[in-house]
């Protein structure tokens, strides 16, 4: 959860509140207040709220929440007159950018602006990854052209906190703070994504920007300008930003024209997101019979723009409420409006229990026939190693993506292989040993579905196909499974010694005596017979066959 934290009295200052008022009021907006002994404040303020991450986004939505004020409307804006080239760096090829005037930046406010755009970086910016935003001082830039685009590591600047020093952008990235801490995020072989005005790097995002344009008290208009590698959050970071700012007292929104490829957009977009709502579906939900002036009244409140037809309410979210996806997060901000304490309590009408699923019952039973049979138990990840796979010649697997290490980088597509890495770590164990599990395995498709299985094995000092053969007939016999078998071949087993078990037409196992150079290729240096089970398969067929 996000803590963001205020000088004593700046809150109560913005809301007209006292400190009590203050804290009903922010904990029905799903705010925790905390005061601090140091003459601060900390508001705890629920993530999917990041216009409420500086304190007039708090004063805006404490004034709704309050009837002072109803709906949204878009701010004053003007062209700027600034013009954004944008080349699309490969590694980060988005931007967008604005200017917020009179915002009259002052000692106090910089901390709080800086908290403002650090907080934004750690959630919606995914910790500056998919967004980052880059804070200039409007009358500082060389020029009113800008672009974007991809610099080179000799090309230089002067970075934030080192004034007076030109430095090649590869030192940046690698003697400043920032730049070791988030110049890995967008770096190519070939550069960094830079952005210039004129002839100057005024900024490298997302790791730092210049000194040239540095934001300090006395700073009266902001230029903005926020990248990412995507597009729809770029847009929506902005949108939150200058919508925000913009509620300072005389502050306005200045358009920047940004081009790329020869499609000219003027940004911050400002885009309201429309939303339906049923006349009945709050009503439905809350368990409250609302009628559609409370409805309509909680709703603006919230700041939404609403519509009321017969049919329901067309709903017109701000550009600054990115946390509002469906008509459920409407019904939300109907409930916050009229007050959880409202709503009361309902005893359900049905009281249901839960009960176990066949296939769990299946498992549990399979469990006792397998430690009635001799077998212990095991209980393995579903990550395993490519390598195991490879000599056991399951070539068919699904691999992570981005694994964190080499041993645990592919899901297994069979118990089998899990089985005998165990009996290769028991060599030494009293003989017979006899293992089994009930787990899951992924099988190759799309999307990649997972089974529940149950795994055999034996080892011993003569072990064979008649000994795996017994356990598996006996434990489908004790399930009253009808089956049958049929020759199989497959790298793991000694070809002729092993089969496929057949379920009315579905494939419902294997077993069979493990391969002698699958087993010195995994270091046994005993014999080993082995059987894999469909849990699913069984569960299905028993359903079909077992009286309710």
């Amino acid at each position: 959860m996000p803590v963001l934290k205020f000088p004593e009295g700046r809150l109560e200052s913005l809301t007209g509140l006292s400190r009590r008022e203050l804290e009903d009021v922010l904990f029905r907006l799903k705010c925790e207040v905390d005061y601090l002994d140091d003459g601060y404040v900390e508001v705890e303020v629920n993530p999917d709220r990041p216009d409420m991450y500086v304190g007039e986004g708090i004063a805006r939505a404490v004034g709704g929440l309050l009837g002072r004020r109803r709906g949204w409307s878009l701010p004053r804006i003007v062209d700027s007159g600034l013009v954004l080239y944008n080349e699309g760096p490969p590694t980060r090829p988005y931007i967008a950018a604005a200017v917020v005037y009179n915002v009259n930046v002052t000692e106090d406010y910089i901390e709080e602006l800086v908290q403002f755009q650090e907080k934004l970086h750690d959630t919606i910016g995914r910790r500056r990854r998919k967004a980052a935003i880059g804070l200039h001082d409007l009358s500082k830039l060389p020029s009113g052209k800008l672009y974007y685009k991809l610099a080179s590591y000799e090309d230089e600047m002067i970075p934030l906190g080192h004034p007076g020093e030109r430095t090649p952008l590869k030192r940046a990235l690698e003697e400043t703070s920032q730049g070791r801490k988030y110049g890995s995020l967008s770096a190519t072989d070939n550069g960094h994504p830079a952005l210039y005005s004129g002839s100057d790097i005024i900024a490298i995002p997302p790791v730092i920007n210049s000194e040239i344009t540095r934001v300090e008290p006395g700073t009266r208009d902001l230029f903005i300008d926020v990248t990412g590698t995507d597009k729809a959050t770029v847009e929506k970071v902005l949108d939150i930003i200058t919508t925000t700012l913009a509620e300072r007292e005389g502050a306005y929104l200045g358009k920047v024209k940004v081009i790329r490829e020869s499609v000219e957009e003027a940004t911050p977009k400002l885009s309201a997101k429309t939303v339906f709502l049923g006349k009945d579906e709050p009503s439905r939900i809350l368990g409250l019979p609302l009628d559609s002036f409370t409805i309509s009244d909680g709703l603006s409140r919230m700041l939404h723009n609403v519509d009321v037809s017969a049919g329901g309410f067309r709903v017109e979210a701000p550009p600054f409420r990115v946390d509002i996806l469906s008509s459920i997060d409407l019904v939300e901000d109907i409930a916050i409006a009229i007050g959880y304490e409202s709503i009361g309590e309902n005893k359900p009408v049905v009281d249901r229990q839960g009960r176990l699923q066949a296939l769990t019952l299946l498992a549990r039973k399979v469990r006792d026939l397998a430690i009635g049979l001799g077998y212990t138990e095991t209980m393995q990840l579903t990550l395993t190693s490519p390598r195991l796979l490879d000599l056991t010649g399951f070539t068919s697997r699904v691999e992570v993506e981005n694994p964190v290490q080499q041993e645990y980088s592919v899901l297994r597509p069979s118990l089998i292989p899990s089985l005998l890495s165990t009996l290769s770590r028991n060599l030494h164990a009293r003989k017979p040993v006899k293992v089994f599990e009930v787990g899951n395995v992924v099988v190759p498709g799309t999307p990649p579905p997972d089974e529940v299985r149950l795994g055999l094995a034996i080892m011993d000092e003569e072990v064979g196909y008649e000994d795996i053969q017994a356990s598996v007939y006996s434990i489908l016999r004790l399930l009253n499974v009808e089956f049958s078998v049929e020759p199989y071949k497959h790298k793991v087993f000694v070809e002729g010694r092993a089969a496929r078990i057949i379920s009315r037409g579905t494939l419902l196992g294997v077993m069979g005596e493990v391969n002698p150079e699958v087993l010195l290729a995994l270091g046994i240096d005993y014999p080993v017979a082995a059987a894999e089970l469909n849990l699913e398969v069984i569960a299905e067929w028993r359903s079909k066959t077992e009286s309710p």
